[in-house]
């Protein structure tokens, strides 16, 4: 191989090499499951990756359909109503837990449960429910 080709050869790698630098992407799909790393000094509401959520972000709305003494109907009623595709669930009720809401939802907002009103009472075989706020 001569001189003059093998200057080529360098001076074409070379410029391939600083084309690929430059102008290879930043935002490459790597970085979204390795991202930035926050040091120790840094404090997390620095990094701005990150968003603060606030208790009202968690605020869902549910249907109280009954509130029955016996756990084992309260559970047959439940699964009722999440065979019929609502989310549903029981909590103890009462000032000594010995009675048992059964509960359709959570639901994002008091619409979706007035515009599902007649269908969640047929499921829950309730006639006068109450609608109220959910909280984690």
């Amino acid at each position: 191989m001569s001189k003059e080709r093998f200057v080529g050869l360098i001076f074409l790698i070379a410029i391939f090499s600083f084309s690929i630098i430059k102008y290879y992407p930043q935002n490459s799909e790597v970085d979204e499951f390795f991202p930035p790393q926050i040091s120790s000094s840094e404090s997390p509401k620095k990094a701005n990756n990150f968003r603060e959520f606030k208790e009202s972000d968690f605020d869902f709305f549910v249907y109280r359909a009954h509130v029955l003494s016996s756990k084992e109907n309260a559970d047959k009623l439940v699964e009722q109503v999440l065979n019929s595709g609502f989310p549903s669930f029981v909590e103890s009720f009462g000032e000594n837990g010995d009675l048992f809401a059964i509960y359709v939802g959570p639901f994002l907002s008091k619409d979706d449960i007035v515009n599902n009103m007649d269908l969640i009472q047929v499921v829950s075989e309730s006639s006068n429910g109450e609608i109220s706020r959910w909280k984690l």
